[in-house]
């Protein structure tokens, strides 16, 4: 009974303290840093950033960690669709893996809704789990690109444009399509459990934007980046 009432507290007394947009703006504009991070590892602002390593100064999570995110969320029961666009090069010393761009909707442990992910054979790879208890209790890897993925991404210093469209569908679920350069890369749908109540229900998603790896490599992420709604149903 006492583990029971355990976890009914964590699935109802979460961090949901995240402000919410009243409604779905039509550009999404303020985005923050991350946490923090080592000083230079994140510099410009509006539209244009630079991300280099940082050491990850969050509370846990994985080594290393530069990134920026939106500084308010949608609500999980909107139903609208976005374009997250980043013209975007990265010099790196070796192949290491790292989260580009991810939807989260601050659950503590597991990964988020949603991560899309340049892999060690520099392809573009899609994740994401269910959290089903408090921790790590997770359901991993329930979402899987349905198409191979198409461009291999040069860390020289190649610029590309990366295209990520995500379909809210107000049910706390979502459609993802990732293109690089206009060639379909990533095609992927998360679907939440429907009426299990030890399933983590998300309440809204925001968005985050860098680097996010395993662990420490060297790096030098430019991006020029926007995230507009496109259509509102």
């Amino acid at each position: 009974m006492r583990l029971f009432l355990i976890t009914l507290l964590f699935f109802t007394s979460s961090a949901y303290a995240r402000d919410i947009y009243f409604q779905p703006p039509n550009e999404i504009k303020t985005w923050v840093v991350s946490c923090d991070v080592d000083q230079g590892s994140i510099t410009g602002k509006g539209k244009k950033r630079k991300f280099r390593p940082s050491a990850n100064l969050c509370d846990k999570g994985f080594k290393q960690r530069s990134e920026i995110r939106t500084d308010a969320a949608i609500s999980a029961k909107a139903n609208v669709t976005y374009h997250f666009q980043t013209i975007f090069d990265i010099n790196a010393n070796r192949n290491e893996k790292f989260d580009i761009f991810q939807v989260h909707d601050d659950r503590d442990g597991c990964a988020p809704p949603l991560k899309v992910n340049i892999f060690y054979d520099n392809t573009i790879k899609l994740y994401s789990d269910y959290k089903t208890g408090p921790g790590e209790s997770c359901k991993r890897q329930v979402m899987s690109s349905t198409i191979p993925p198409q461009t291999t991404i040069l860390r020289d210093g190649t610029q590309y444009v990366l295209d990520i469209y995500l379909d809210f569908d107000g049910k706390g679920g979502f459609i993802v399509d990732v293109y690089i350069d206009n060639v379909h890369e990533a095609h992927g749908v998360y679907t939440p459990p429907q009426g299990d109540r030890y399933y983590f229900k998300s309440k809204y998603f925001y968005f985050k934007h860098g680097s996010y790896s395993s662990n420490m490599f060297d790096y030098e992420l430019n991006s020029e980046f926007f995230m507009k709604k496109i259509t509102s149903n």
